[in-house]
Parts: structure tokens; sequence; C-alpha cells
């Protein structure tokens, strides 16, 4: 599936309405927030249809996972929006991680515990707001136009002398190159866990952090709370992907890139890319490939580090606070 989908969820009492864009939507909030109400409502209609006197208006049929054997259910679902409710056993699971890596379906999962399995996006993690009647998703974490997603005035007057990423290759070469003249040393947490690993050892470092927005969202409770905590030492930076910083620059000129990076959903099929930032690796792999621009996951092109194209990679993530 691709695209967004707009969605309307209906009775004689309540209403909901939202719209979803990626393929895993990840929906939180305490009892009494209209969780169960929303899920209940797709379930009942998912059983009775019309008879359940519950409306629903979407492009994409809206299925509720209901059946206790989950996996026997989700194999006859295709093309649709699938909701399973929270404390379903099989979702921090291995075998349901590479369900929906093979499925061509969306899904919005109510939960909130960690999915560690599934790489779902900073932003789409959502809780549902209530005005009457009426209910929608507002997302929980908010960035500003440099994708910082801790306090964007706060960062602006730190002074960095550490610059954390989860990459261990190509993007930490490229960070390693950029600072080599600059008193910021650049580590690599190796992986999505290590980032909270690393800031609980390191509280005394003031911390630039940089990670991929597209699969972060399983880690981001854990470390906004470190970060909440030390909020004059780590700054938080999620863009979607090291490689989509890369296509973002503007040093690849291409007219069907900029059309690509304004609509992503557009052209992501979900089945083929379990998240956007594979999707970018892929893109800017293909955009370059025999070229002086080649790209490469295991190793940088010196091309990118070049102060004149590095620093334009850079200018996506900085106001020129990290010096």
């Amino acid at each position: 599936m691709i695209g967004s989908h707009k969605i309307r969820v209906q009775n004689n009492k309540t209403k909901y309405e939202f719209e979803i864009r990626r393929n895993i939507t990840i929906v939180r909030g305490d009892s009494g927030t209209g969780k169960t109400t929303l899920y209940d409502m797709i379930a009942e209609y998912t059983r009775l249809k019309a008879s359940s006197g519950i409306q629903i208006s979407s492009d994409k049929a809206c299925v509720a996972l209901i059946d206790m054997d989950w996996m026997h259910q989700l194999n006859g679902i295709h093309d649709s929006i699938v909701f399973i409710d929270e404390g379903a056993e099989f979702l921090t699971s291995r075998d349901f991680a590479v369900a929906v890596s093979q499925s061509d379906n969306y899904y919005v999962i109510f939960n909130r515990e960690n999915l560690y399995e599934l790489p779902f996006s900073v932003n789409e993690i959502y809780e549902i707001q209530t005005s009457g009647k009426f209910h929608s998703l507002q997302p929980i974490y908010l960035s500003n136009e440099k994708h910082i997603y801790s306090d964007p005035d706060n960062s602006d007057h730190i002074t960095y002398d550490t610059l954390l990423t989860e990459d261990s290759e190509s993007g930490f070469q490229f960070f390693n190159k950029h600072f080599e003249n600059d008193n910021i040393k650049v580590c690599s947490g190796k992986s999505k866990s290590g980032i909270y690993n690393f800031l609980q050892s390191n509280t005394d470092k003031k911390t630039f952090i940089v990670a991929d927005g597209a699969a972060f969202g399983a880690e981001m409770d854990k470390v906004m709370k470190v970060i909440h905590q030390y909020p004059d030492k780590f700054t938080l930076c999620l863009p979607e992907s090291f490689e989509w910083l890369i296509l973002k620059s503007g040093l690849i000129n291409n007219a069907n890139i900029i059309k690509i990076l304004s609509h992503p959903e557009e052209y992501i099929d979900s089945k083929q890319f379990l998240s956007w930032e594979r999707y970018f690796t892929k893109l800017l792999i293909d955009y370059t490939s025999g070229t002086h621009m080649e790209y490469t996951k295991k190793r940088i092109n010196t091309f990118y580090t070049i102060p004149e194209n590095s620093t334009k990679i850079i200018d996506e993530i900085s106001n020129g606070n990290i010096k």
C-alpha cells in the first residue's frame, strides 16, 4: 500500500477523524482517552458490518484484528488498514514483525509499550484529542524545521563537545570528517538502542544526537526522559535518515527527487519498504550509481565530505549551533 488515507469512524454518539501516511501508526494514551472505544467500534464493524450501526469512511478497508489465531486472520487481509488493540501478546513477537514486513497493509496499533521489533517513525506516534463527540489524532512528538525534538531554543545556546550518531558506517564517517578540525568528538552508538546507553553513561558530555527518525519510534520515550533530565546537556535531532539528509541538501539536483521528497508517502510501497529509511537509502544509491556522487552504506564517498558539500548537508540540521 502507498499514500495517505483519511479515515472517519462514527456512530450516533462518537466520531473519529484522522489521516495515516505510513505503514505503522502508533496510538498511545492513558485509560479513558478513547483508544479502546475506537478499536471496539472498528472491531464491531469487522464482525457485523453495516448492522453494527457504525459507519466507516475510508478509501481502504478498515479491519480489526480480532481472531485468537491472529496470523490466520492476517493472512486473509490485503491492501487494508489493520487495527490492533493494546495488550495483544503477539505485538512484541518477531513473528508479528515478519508478518508486517511481508504484508501490503497499513497498521494502526494501540499500545503503550515500546515495540522494539518494529521500525516505526517518531512522527507517527499519536494520542487522541477530544472535543465533545469529536476525536482526532495528534502527534506526541513535535520538532522544529531542523528536526530538533528536544527544546529547540535551548539547543541554540549549548556548546557541544560530542556528536553522537547511531550509524557506524557512512554517516559516522561523514560527521567524523566534517568535524575533524573542530572541538567536537564524533561517537557512534552502534545502533538505535546504543543511543540511550551512551547518554546514560555520559551525562557529563554536551552531546548533539543524530539518529534516523524514520525508525527511532521505539527508542523515543526513554531517550526523551534522559534528555528532559539533562536539558542543558543533550539535544536530539531526528531527520528521516542520513541518506534523506543528503537528498534534501540539494547536492543531487534532480526534479524527480524534489517531487518525491515533498510527498514520500505517494512513492513508498509498504510491502517493499518496512521503513522509510530503507527507501531513501535505495533512492540515493539508485540516483548516484555510476557517477562521481556514487553512494554506499559502507564507506562515504569523498564527494560528500568536501567542505562545500558537507556544509550543505549539515545545514539541514543546524542553525549554526553545531561548530
